[in-house]
């Protein structure tokens, strides 16, 4: 006989996405009118063999051979039963008749569904008995059939119908507990009810046991790595318009920056498990399987999203996962009635945070004192100084220039998502629009966008295929030099913006950037984006299928970066024209990937293997060109060949690249509670040089469910309890270089011949030829924890190690002016503890509460450089014993006193601090190359020689990687009502305020108010050095300008109300939700910069403000 094989998680996870919203109404919408339900289930024939079998098993086998889907409460129904079957080619019903021959239990056939049931054991009676009648409908008001209707504490109960209907006898005092796969269960007391309406809400916890890994999906518990999800739920209807800002907060683990809050430039830096390279450290983004960017898929488009964070999660994907792989999974088709569904939003912005800045009366002030500190006559009259304080003369202003440059702005959002299906063809349309005004001059953004995904199911569901279109249009407008308009918004408040005639005044004699944006100077850029994907999947026989999946990407961009004519005023009077000029830049980028996937999934009785071997393929290519004119005759036509031809210049780039990669997969479970998996990848890439193109990644992972161990089933209170460990290793090659093994000619290298100059290439970069990839290792222990009273919790510790980066070292200075060759050298270490911990629960008056708390504590740090410690670039560096590009400088150690000085005639006291001639005292630390005054900044002497130098003194004195995030997420229900708050921090992490206003008197720009607190003679006692206009001194980097960046910030707060068919009738099945919604509703810090949320890197003015939006929602589903 042969014996019938069996996985109860692929039943699960069958059931999983079938009941999802009115699946099962739909298959009777579609299949029912084809065929009566008593010819269907006469006609279909089926061959089953057992011998001692369970029931449950028998009936998975049906479920294989045919479209019907068994409805049943697992509480009530004993599917354990062994039987004996052999029915070759008989109908269900007769196999079933068979099977249940003899036992209290009964079926009930409704189109496809059917429906199995106890009947009530003999002497079990009804006190009180009183017969209750409801429906049970899911949040879009449709019925749920096969709904559990159980009296709570007995064995009384039923199933709902097809409609969704209940009938059922039960006693007044009773309380009914209505559950359903993949719904939050809801308890009812039925009192003096006849007629009960209970309407469920999505279990996102059951929904999240099915997760996306490489190449597929797994059940949460049978996980072996380290793998997060992303509640959709949570990111709810927040105004994120770019994906990736999903992500902050969300995983413990992952670190996710906002870069900024421009329009089309919003995009999030993510670090998963800490910064693991030099180099390019982004992880590896798959949306729907092809390698993109966050910022080219919706959030409102995404169905779910994992994040492959330890090595053995992520290995599969070897080549490009070292910095770990984030997995994008869009909305899919659903089998029903077509369903579309519109969100929109309208919101204002405005900057988080803009530093206080001085007016011109205390500008003017405390210029002309640092001119006296400086020995040179003051520059502002007092009459001057009058005029700046009445601020009656246009031409003597007091301007903040940040409310100048910066101000609110508006956006809208709409979406529109269609979808539906029959048995063989399921779809999903999804359109988008978004308009979004920047709140910096000059900036905003536009972008249409689709996403169409379509499965067809053909001979009988054995050939499944899938086509995926996606593609989106950007526009994003800013201003030409858009540092230039940030850097402008710090002008000094004295400088006005006309003169009386109407002319844009030059400020200190050079550029009036806000006169040249409202002139037309901007740079605008167009992208097109487009992604085609066709799949095909067949299945061979049972357990073994064949997958081939191509897809094709590509991106093309065009950039018009214009100056436009303007004529300034000089302060003397005199005027200047700005000629204008124009550079024009294409961008055509494409790639493609083929995957050929082999599956193999099998039960072999308490034994579980599945297998995948795989194969993959992708090429990218880049090219730009671009163009450059001036002299342009007006500013209404940036037409490039509308310039001067005498001034044209062009210039070109193109570079490609092709992986090739072999790959396998096992996982094997023994009695559902052992666990192993391996996989192994091999991987070449063309950036390297033959004989070190191709690298093997392997790793491996176990797990234990202990939970399912028998001594451990008798605790009432514990649900799951699952340990698991992992080791694997992992390559990169996302250098910044691109060719790091191969001589690169360079145009532009001319030489002299024959006494004339001659054009010419040459290679002006040494190579290495044995250059190969990086290589990650990871160690993760870690525990899953599940109670019965709604709590749960997720634990990992990590340990990895980076080896073999590239890098490049220093040449000697004879080997003349050429770029050092890259090396396999440096090495970097993350170490790590990740917690999440939630919580759920519904009382019994309906109010639902979900809450969850994630942290991760980092340790980053560079372990060799080759020798080359440390590499210091400006205010940052690599040091060996830190973490990467730490901040560099010099240690402040207060300021120069008087009492650190000697001055003429012994010191005499009566001589006016500005008139004595300070000397140092001997001891007291000095400066190498300058002359300390009192007030000035005192810096640490560290090697204790005496004197503070380049060479031997600076260090170490900031980090731009925090010690700690966390985050909070809060969700409450009630009725109609809704309630989200989501809080988001950091903590060790620094910010460094070396940027315009931070520096007294830098160029032609402001100051913080903060300096009215400087070192005078009268008050000594501050931390802020005295006023001069030579800022050499002061302004060298040093802790003075480090900040402690650590932040706390409520990021979302939404409130919503839904509309029923009780409160608006006139909306028929429709259902519509009103939100409102405050993103970065506060910040606590004690940050002075604009934001402490700022990229890695940005000083001075180039932080472009995070943003505060206020938006106004509406969601409609019909």
């Amino acid at each position: 006989m042969k014996n019938i094989l069996y996985q109860e998680s692929i039943v699960e996870i069958k059931h999983l996405f079938r009941m999802m919203k009115n699946t099962l109404l739909a298959l009777f919408v579609f299949a029912g009118t084809a065929f009566a339900t008593e010819s269907y289930s006469q006609t279909m024939k089926v061959t089953v063999v057992a011998d001692n079998v369970s029931t449950g098993k028998v009936i998975s086998e049906i479920e294989k051979q045919t479209d019907y889907l068994f409805v049943y409460n697992v509480n009530e129904v004993n599917l354990k039963r062994n039987v004996k079957v052999n029915a070759q080619n008989k109908s269900v019903a007769e196999v079933l008749n068979k099977v249940f021959e003899g036992t209290d239990i009964y079926y009930a056939m409704e189109g496809k569904n059917i429906m199995l049931m106890s009947k009530a054991k003999d002497g079990e009676a009804v006190q009180q008995a009183n017969k209750v009648t409801g429906i049970v409908k899911d949040a879009n008001g449709e019925p749920v059939i096969g709904a559990n209707v159980m009296v709570k504490g007995q064995s009384i109960g039923t199933i709902t119908d097809i409609d969704g209907r209940f009938v059922l006898d039960a006693p007044k005092d009773a309380v009914l507990q209505i559950t359903y796969i993949g719904f939050t269960s809801q308890d009812v007391k039925i009192g003096n009810k006849k007629e009960i309406v209970v309407t469920l809400t999505e279990d996102t916890e059951t929904l999240d046991e099915v997760v996306v890994v490489g190449y597929g999906t797994q059940k949460k518990v049978n996980l072996t790595g380290a793998v997060g999800n992303v509640s959709m739920k949570d990111i709810g209807d927040r105004p994120i318009t770019n994906a990736g800002n999903a992500l902050q907060g969300t995983v413990s683990g992952v670190y996710a920056l906002q870069k900024s809050g421009q329009p089309g430039a919003d995009g999030a830096v993510i670090n998963i498990r800490g910064v693991g390279t030099l180099n390019n450290s982004d992880p590896l983004v798959l949306i729907d399987g092809f390698p993109g960017s966050m910022s080219d898929v919706d959030a409102s488009d995404i169905s779910s999203i994992s994040v492959l964070k330890d090595a053995a999660s992520a290995s599969i994907y070897g080549n490009r996962a070292a910095n770990g792989v984030v997995l994008v999974t869009t909305k899919k088709g659903a089998l029903g009635k077509v369903k579309l569904s519109y969100n929109g939003y309208f919101g204002i912005q405005e900057a988080t945070s803009l530093p206080s800045v001085l007016n011109s009366y205390d500008y003017a002030t405390l210029y002309n004192e640092a001119c006296r500190n400086s020995g040179q006559q003051e520059k502002y009259l007092p009459e001057q100084i009058q005029k700046f304080r009445d601020g009656t003369d246009p031409m003597y202003p007091s301007i903040d220039y940040f409310d100048v440059y910066y101000d609110k702005a508006s956006m809208q959002n709409h979406r529109l998502n269609l979808t539906g299906g029959s048995d063989n063809f399921q779809y999903a349309i999804m359109l988008g629009y978004l308009e979004q005004e920047g709140i910096l001059v000059g900036t905003n953004y536009r972008k249409t966008d689709f996403r169409t995904n379509i499965d067809s199911y053909l001979w009988k569901k054995k050939l499944r295929v899938t086509t995926r279109l996606s593609g989106n249009y950007g526009v994003k407008k800013e201003p030409r030099d858009i540092w230039n308009a940030k850097w402008y918004a710090t002008n000094a408040p004295v400088w006005p913006l006309k003169n009386e005639e109407g002319i844009w005044m030059s400020v200190n004699g050079e550029r009036n950037y806000y006169g040249e944006i409202m002139e037309g100077s901007s740079s605008r850029t167009e992208r097109y984006v487009f992604n085609g994907q066709l799949e095909g999947e067949l299945k061979i026989w049972d357990g073994l299928s064949a997958q081939l999946t191509y897809g094709y990407n590509v991106e093309s961009s065009n950039i018009n970066a214009f100056h436009a004519n303007v004529t300034l005023a000089n302060a003397d009077g005199s005027t200047k024209s700005l000629m204008s000029d124009l550079n024009e830049t294409n961008h055509l980028n494409y790639q493609t990937l083929l995957t050929a996937l082999l599956k193999y999934d099998k039960n072999f009785g308490r034994h579980s293997v599945s297998a995948m071997v795989g194969y993959s393929e992708e090429y990218f290519k880049w090219k730009w060109n671009s163009g450059f004119r001036s002299g342009f005759v007006n500013n209404d036509q940036p037409v490039l060949n509308l310039g001067d031809a005498s001034t044209m210049s062009n210039n070109a780039d193109a570079y490609d690249l092709g992986l090739r990669s072999y790959f396998a997969r096992v996982n094997y479970s023994f009695n559902e509670r052992y666990l192993f998996e391996a996989n192994i990848r091999r991987d070449g890439s063309s950036r390297f040089a033959k004989g070190n193109q191709w690298g093997t990644f392997p790793s491996f992972s176990v797990g234990w469910l202990i939970s399912e161990e028998n001594f451990m089933k008798n605790l009432d209170w514990l649900d799951m309890f699952k340990i698991r460990a992992s080791w694997g290793k992992l390559g990169n090659q996302n250098i910044n270089s691109y060719y790091v093994g191969s001589e690169i000619l360079s145009s532009g290298q001319n030489y002299s011949l024959g006494g004339a100059l001659q054009p010419g290439v040459a290679v002006n970069n040494l190579i290495n030829k044995e250059t190969t990839w990086e290589t990650t290792s990871q160690i993760d222990i870690g525990f899953d924890l599940a109670l019965n009273n709604g709590i749960s919790l997720t634990f990992d510790y990590f340990d990895k190690r980076t080896n073999d980066i590239l890098m490049q070292t220093p040449i000697p200075l004879t080997m003349g002016n050429l770029g050092a060759p890259y090396v396999n050298a440096g090495k970097v270490s993350n170490k790590g503890i990740e917690a999440m911990v939630s919580y759920r629960k519904r009382f019994d008056n309906g109010l639902q509460i979900q809450t969850s708390l994630n942290l991760s504590h980092i340790v980053n740090k560079i372990t060799d450089l080759n020798g080359a410690s440390p590499i210091i670039s400006d205010a940052k560096a690599q040091v060996e014993g830190h973490a990467i590009n730490a901040f560099y400088g010099y240690k402040m150690d207060g300021l120069y006193q008087i009492s650190d000085f000697t001055w003429q005639n012994n010191n005499d006291p009566s001589i006016p601090h500005e008139q004595r001639k300070y000397i140092l005292k001997d001891g007291v630390v000095s400066v190498a190359n300058f002359t300390a005054q009192p007030g000035d900044i005192k810096y640490a002497d560290l090697n204790g020689d005496g004197k503070v130098t380049m060479e031997d003194d600076r260090t170490v004195i900031g980090k731009q990687f925090p010690d700690l995030t966390y985050a909070w997420q809060f969700n409450l229900e009630w009725k109609n009502f809704d309630f989200s708050m989501f809080w988001q921090g950091v903590q060790g992490i620094d910010g460094y305020t070396y940027f315009e206003i931070a520096c007294p008197f830098s160029g032609f720009a402001n100051m913080g108010d903060w300096w009215l607190e400087r070192w005078t003679s009268d008050n000594p006692n501050t931390k802020y050095p005295r006023l001069t206009l030579d800022g050499g001194r002061n302004n060298i980097h040093s802790t003075f300008y480090m900040e402690n960046a650590s932040y706390l910030r409520l990021k979302n707060v939404e409130l919503g109300y839904t509309f029923d068919r009780k409160i608006l009738p006139f909306m028929g099945n429709c259902t519509a939700r009103l939100y409102g919604n405050i993103q970065n509703a506060f910040t606590i810090t004690n940050y002075k910069g604009f934001d402490p949320e700022q990229e890695v890197g940005e000083t001075r003015a180039q932080a472009f403000p995070q943003v505060r939006i206020y938006t106004i929602g509406l969601n409609v589903n019909f």
